[in-house]
């Protein structure tokens, strides 16, 4: 078999992240990178389009990322902030097919947002693991049409194919399944980091079955919401063996990382996002060694890209 490369990228903190990830007999971590990015996602979900004036800036800033990282990968993916998307837990039969799931689900996304055409937007579901046959759950996840077009023209413009579009805190699925897998069976805790957010989920055998969000600015605010979290799933879930909690994100430092063990009693860490690839010769290390703000890119470029 050929080996193939794709690329993940990810944009965290006014930061765009770049992995690039060669699947051949074993997956390679071959490059990496970090650069300053000039658009400031966090409140432009519904302003980007094909012809947004950022795209030149972002086209220069995004070609520099995959010079330094050295990328060789025809194939790009992308991995949206949770500003940029709406998700949310329905009940859903599992009988619709077709056009009847596609007005179902526009049904469904106009109940939470009437201001908004469910035809501006990319409606999919996903079903969840660990609900009941007779009340099966999936998420409703949305993102404006005009959100992809602007990645999609920018990723035409540094003459490389859109892949995939997903939500970062999702992308870190498989990062966290490929890199832990003795804690494949059973409930882990996966937080996410971002200036005044904190993603939650739960993840069970290895896929996330709840989302979440939270307001927090404060480290105070951080453990606070990680608490009420964990208390939350806990009771929802009637669980009671939970021991690992992982966090990702730009500022998953050591005191917020011990301030949340503290406060909810569970293994906290870091989620080392290349603990389990071969990593190239040409691989940065002064990166890789804090690997935790890779996670939603490494997530993407291991994601098959065939």
């Amino acid at each position: 078999m050929q080996s193939i490369r794709h690329t993940g990228v990810s944009f965290l903190n006014g930061q765009i992240q770049i992995a690039e990830i060669e699947h051949d007999k074993k997956l390679t971590l071959t490059g990496v990178a970090e650069r300053p990015a000039a658009v400031d996602f966090a409140g432009t979900s519904g302003l980007l389009s094909a012809t947004h004036a950022g795209i030149p800036t972002l086209t220069k800033e995004l070609a520099a990322a995959l010079k330094e990282a050295k990328s060789e990968s025809d194939l790009l993916s992308v991995a949206l902030p949770t500003d940029h998307v709406f998700v949310n837990i329905i009940a859903l039969d599992s009988s619709l097919q077709g056009t009847e799931l596609a007005a179902h689900l526009q049904w469904e996304f106009e109940q939470f947002h009437p201001d908004l055409s469910a035809k501006e937007m990319i409606i999919g579901t996903e079903s969840l693991p660990g609900g009941l046959e007779d009340a099966p759950k999936a998420f409703l996840v949305s993102v404006r049409r005009g959100t992809v077009a602007f990645f999609r023209k920018v990723i035409q413009e540094v003459k490389r194919q859109l892949k995939f579009v997903d939500i970062d805190h999702f992308s870190t699925e498989k990062t966290l399944r490929l890199n832990f897998p003795e804690l494949s069976k059973g409930y882990v805790l996966l937080l996410g980091l971002r200036p005044g957010v904190l993603d939650a989920s739960l993840m069970l055998d290895g896929k996330m079955c709840d989302y979440r969000t939270y307001a927090a600015t404060e480290p105070q605010e951080v453990t606070r919401a990680a608490v009420t979290y964990l208390d939350a799933v806990k009771t929802q879930n009637g669980i009671e063996q939970l021991t690992h909690l992982f966090v990702h994100g730009v500022d998953a430092t050591y005191g917020i990382l011990s301030l949340i063990q503290e406060a909810t009693g569970l293994h906290t860490q870091a989620l080392n996002a290349t603990r389990k690839l071969a990593v190239g010769k040409k691989v940065n290390e002064e990166l890789t060694s804090e690997s935790s703000r890779f996670a939603a890119a490494i997530g993407l470029a291991l994601r098959s890209p065939v």
